[in-house]
């Protein structure tokens, strides 16, 4: 307890701050010489060679100021590669699964991949079976989705219209109501 006492009385005194050197600071900084170094100087730059971390801070530099000059207009940034995209035609058994899966034909799924393993295992599949599918199966079923999804952001755009034409329609009711209130309260106020 006596402990805790002596605690709360030093908490309760006042506390002072006061200026205070520290020995050897003030005019230490004429003592060190200090030179410049320019990053653009190839002799700078051969004389730390070795050192690999002052390469890698010379290159962010370098970095920034090319982002900079960017930044101002200076320079052009250097062009985007374009992705490109290579395609590749969808095998005859990936098509039949992806039209199954899409209409949720889930059991015809199942009979299928398990015939069709089976075809293959025996070897009664030959290559021309395996083949591709014609593009004009592939272009038909990209135009579907195309069209259904077309199909749903037209219902998204005609619910958007309808409540846009209500929400007109409600505005137009509160600006008649107030312009043909205004005349009659303009005319209460006069004869007040």
């Amino acid at each position: 307890m006596s402990g805790e006492a002596a605690m709360m009385e030093r908490e309760d005194e006042a506390y002072y701050l006061e200026p205070a050197t520290i020995p050897g600071d003030g005019d230490s900084d004429n003592e060190i010489n200090y030179e410049e170094v320019h990053i653009d100087d190839d002799e700078a730059l051969m004389q730390y060679e070795g050192d690999e971390d002052l390469n890698v801070a010379v290159q962010i530099l370098k970095e920034a100021s090319a982002d900079k000059d960017v930044q101002k207009g200076r320079l052009t940034p250097p062009p985007i590669p374009e992705a490109t995209l290579t395609y590749r035609p969808e095998v005859v058994d990936d098509f039949v699964r992806n039209f199954l899966v899409k209409n949720n034909m889930v059991r015809t799924l199942d009979c299928f991949q398990h015939e069709w393993y089976e075809l293959k295992y025996k070897g009664k599949l030959s290559s021309s079976d395996m083949g591709t599918v014609p593009d004009v199966y592939t272009k038909n079923s990209q135009l579907d989705n195309e069209n259904k999804y077309l199909r749903e952001e037209l219902e998204r755009f005609k619910e958007a219209a309808s409540r846009a034409k209500d929400n007109f329609i409600k505005m137009r009711k509160e600006r008649d109501f107030h312009r043909n209130a205004s005349p009659k309260s303009c005319s209460r106020e006069k004869t007040l």
